[in-house]
């Protein structure tokens, strides 16, 4: 009789018996967790592995976390400079009313740092209020950021307390500040006017289009920001990598057991995921921590309140995923052995030698996408082959990160090479027991001391890099000719913003200042017609007899005169031209272009007796008109004279009464100043002089060089970001010094009880990281140079080397080697005991 397979009623089938979750169980999920515990259930050998990786890991998410900031950092910063754009008129100028506020412009610098001035005078009660303020200050009063409040205490700071005299009634909030450390102030005011420089505005905060970044600075952007954080990446790779020896052999067991190579996989991945994940945290942890320390810090010359740094979501997303993934990547990668020859990695033999053709094709692969960038084309080289330092296709923003991948390849590539290096000069051991030691422990497992040392090749070749593409993009911003030397007795210039019917009564005042030897006024200021532009008409220096003999050579002069500037044309960077009607054009403090006569029909324009007007005119109603007067004398300037560099062709020389008085309403007073000889601090005592007589005048030096303000940025930014991954490194050569002395402590013990000296076993450990540096400074050297060769080829600029900053750089790495090697000896020294050789 046959049995049936068919269950009866009230008995249940083994299939029905088994628990739904094991029946949906993953083996790889169930490996995987395995994985997991054996990483946190290795004793006290395994947390102290996991709390390396962790630090490691750490220190790398948080720094990518900062970066990851950068975005929101720029949106917070236009943020608040939209609100700090309050000097601004529109083409309609409000009327006065409820609502209205006159502001005006009164920035200085004291002793290098910029002090954000504005005055203002409510116009109604229901005016608005700038923001951070709870209040307008009474005339006479001020409201002071924190910054400013402290260098005001400061007693070394007598100068700028008598230069902002007033008493403090109240402070400016983080809403008005672009950081907690920008300096500023607001005064109120009762004598302010549209004729005196003042704006009418009903609000503050106006959008101001950015002006464009120069190309080549984003291409230093591009390079400069991965460069900074291939270190990053490597060092990343090498912390997912500590306890690996230890880890393989403990695989590679479980091989020889039976486990098959996805088993092993999976419980590698496990393993590395623990370290990934807690290295996050803590990253996330120090993220955290050091945001609330840059409010007290100034980095580059700027600061940064914590809540404007904040990672971008996406970012912040991308790295929670990456970082793990990395981890269980290098972790896989550097699985080859345990699954090729697992009973090789138990008995500790070396392995195999190292390949070095997919190492040499790195580099070359970074080479071929920087001639691809090369040959993109862009709205400027249509053909996308021509290359010039103008306008040049890797300049382009797709060009810039083109060639930052192909120098990240590059560097990566670099990274590659060292451990080929240190294995190739290692295979033959001689000298010394403490050289041996080491040679033979290189021999062995070379790729810690090389992933040690790694993180420090990158980050010199990339600095190196970095340095000679800075070096070419510096010469065409700081390498230019500076502004020609004044032969007049004038060296500095005062602006006086509508002060041009006072300019002489000013000139007197600031003649009585301490410090002050002699002074020159004059009214200086750009025409235009109904039918003709400034720049086809001559502009107008209106002064008296006795400063206009100092800027030509005049044959006679009295009140009533007009003379025409003809000859060679002076200008601030030391060109001259020569001829008349040679449109070149002039300017003033204030921003606005004189031009000169451009042809015949402009020529008509200039005869006497042509109505014209101010251009340009920021005074209340429209400029006032008035005749031009006949032409006294041809006269030729004085080269040098003036030290604003603005006299040239084209420009009228009129006394007092060749135009009428209104003509000069709303206009600029200038003020030419001479020092005494060996007042310290001449350029602090003149802007002092300058804001005790009215709080909107500026003190320049128009005889210094001037850098443009977005390369300065640029600079202080890269170089903060430098000396931020060189802390990295070298925090990071401490915690894998510290890994590497976990890993061999029981070697150490066994040496140590045989009765190896401690001084050979310190020495072997220092050849063993002295060799991979020795190897890998010539290597970041060599490197870093052809890098920036080709940058500099390839971004059109001439090709220059900076031997020194090169020198002192691959000191500055070793050294930092050299300084965290010194540091772990006495780690080292605890390790050296016999009780190491328990083994767990």
């Amino acid at each position: 009789m046959s049995s049936s397979t068919t269950s009866g009623p009230g008995v249940s089938s083994p299939a029905a018996n088994t628990p739904a979750a094991d029946r949906v169980r993953s083996p790889f999920l169930d490996q995987l967790g395995l994985g997991v515990r054996l990483a946190l259930t290795n004793g006290r050998d395994g947390w102290g592995r996991l709390l390396l990786t962790a630090c490691g890991v750490g220190l790398g998410v948080a720094l990518l976390l900062f970066t990851a900031s950068f975005p929101g950092i720029v949106q917070h910063r236009n943020e608040r400079l939209y609100v700090q754009n309050d000097t601004f008129r529109d083409e309609d100028l409000p009327t006065p009313g409820d609502r209205t506020v006159l502001i005006a412009t009164a920035d200085t610098t004291f002793r290098g740092t910029p002090i954000r001035g504005r005055v203002v005078q409510p116009e109604g009660p229901d005016a608005a209020l700038p923001p951070g303020v709870a209040a307008y200050p009474p005339p006479g009063r001020m409201v002071v950021s924190p910054a400013l409040a402290e260098l005001l205490k400061d007693p070394a700071n007598q100068l700028l307390r008598d230069r902002l005299p007033y008493p403090v009634v109240g402070g400016i909030g983080p809403a008005g500040l672009l950081g907690p450390g920008q300096a500023g102030y607001l005064l109120g005011s009762d004598r302010l006017s549209l004729d005196a420089g003042a704006d009418r505005i009903t609000s503050y905060g106006h959008f101001s289009p950015p002006k464009p970044m120069d190309p080549r600075l984003i291409l230093l952007n591009a390079v400069g920001l991965t460069v900074m954080l291939a270190p990053v990446g490597v060092f990343l790779a090498a912390a997912a990598r500590f306890g690996g020896e230890r880890r393989d052999r403990r695989l590679a067991a479980l091989r020889l057991v039976g486990a098959d190579r996805r088993m092993t996989a999976r419980l590698a991945a496990g393993e590395s995921l623990v370290g990934a994940v807690l290295g996050l945290v803590a990253g996330a942890a120090l993220f955290l921590l050091g945001r609330q320390l840059t409010g007290h810090l100034r980095l580059a010359g700027f600061s940064f309140y914590p809540e404007d740094i904040a990672p971008h979501p996406a970012i912040a997303a991308a790295i929670a995923v990456v970082v793990p993934l990395l981890g269980v990547g290098v972790t896989l990668l550097a699985m080859r052995r345990v699954t090729v020859d697992p009973l090789g990695v138990v008995r500790r033999s070396g392995p195999g030698r190292r390949r070095i053709g997919w190492r040499l094709a790195l580099p070359l692969a970074g080479l071929a996408l920087t001639a691809l960038a090369l040959a993109l084309p862009t709205q400027y080289n249509p053909s996308g082959m021509g290359r010039t330092a103008v306008f040049n296709s890797v300049q382009d923003t797709r060009g810039s990160l083109l060639v930052a991948v192909g120098v990240l390849l590059m560097l990566v590539g670099v990274c590659t090479l060292l451990p080929w290096l240190v294995e190739a000069a290692t295979r033959r051991s001689g000298g010394g027991v403490s050289w041996q030691l080491a040679i033979r422990r290189l021999q062995l497992s070379s790729g810690p001391a090389s992933a040690a040392v790694s993180g420090v090749v990158v980050a010199v070749a990339g600095a190196i890099a970095l340095q000679t593409l800075f070096l070419g993009v510096s010469a065409s911003y700081e390498g230019r000719p500076g502004p020609r030397a004044a032969v007049g007795p004038y060296q500095q210039s005062v602006s006086f913003p509508g002060g041009g019917p006072q300019a002489d009564l000013l000139a007197d005042s600031l003649a009585r200042s301490p410090g002050v030897q002699a002074t020159a006024a004059y009214t200086e200021f750009a025409l235009e017609t109904p039918t003709a532009k400034s720049w086809e008409l001559p502009g107008v220096r209106i002064a008296g007899c006795a400063v206009l003999r100092g800027f030509a050579t005049l044959p006679d002069c009295k009140d009533g005169d007009a003379f025409a500037v003809q000859g060679r044309t002076i200008r601030p960077g030391g060109g001259t031209s020569t001829g008349a009607n040679t449109g070149t054009s002039t300017g003033t403090n204030d921003g606005t272009n004189t031009g000169t006569n451009r042809g015949t029909d402009a020529a008509a324009e200039t005869r006497p007796g042509t109505t014209v007007h101010a251009a340009y005119f920021r005074g209340d109603g429209e400029p006032p008109s008035w005749p031009l007067p006949a032409v006294t004398a041809t006269v030729e300037p004085v080269e040098g004279a003036d030290p604003n560099g603005r006299l040239g062709s084209g420009l009228l020389l009129l006394t007092p009464a060749a135009a009428p008085a209104a003509a000069l309403r709303g206009q600029p007073a200038t003020v030419l100043v001479a020092m005494a000889p060996g007042l310290p601090d001449p350029k602090e005592q003149l802007a002092t002089a300058v804001m005790a007589i009215d709080p909107q005048g500026f003190a320049g030096s128009p005889l210094d060089r001037a850098v443009d303000p977005t390369y300065l940025a640029v600079k202080r930014l890269l170089t903060a970001g430098s000396a931020v991954t060189l802390l990295l490194v070298a925090l990071s050569l401490l915690v894998g010094q510290l890994e590497r002395f976990r890993e061999q402590r029981r070697i150490l013990g066994v040496l140590n009880a045989v009765g190896t000296r401690r001084r050979i076993l310190g020495l072997s450990v220092l050849w063993q990281t002295l060799v991979p540096m020795a190897l890998g400074m010539p290597l970041a050297t060599v490197g870093g140079l052809l890098m920036g060769a080709v940058l500099q080829y390839t971004a059109g600029l001439p090709f220059a080397l900076d031997w020194g900053s090169m020198l002192a750089m691959s000191a500055i790495a070793a050294g930092a080697v050299l300084l965290t090697t010194a540091l772990g000896l006495p780690q080292l020294l605890r390790l050296m005991r016999p009780g190491e050789l328990r083994y767990e």
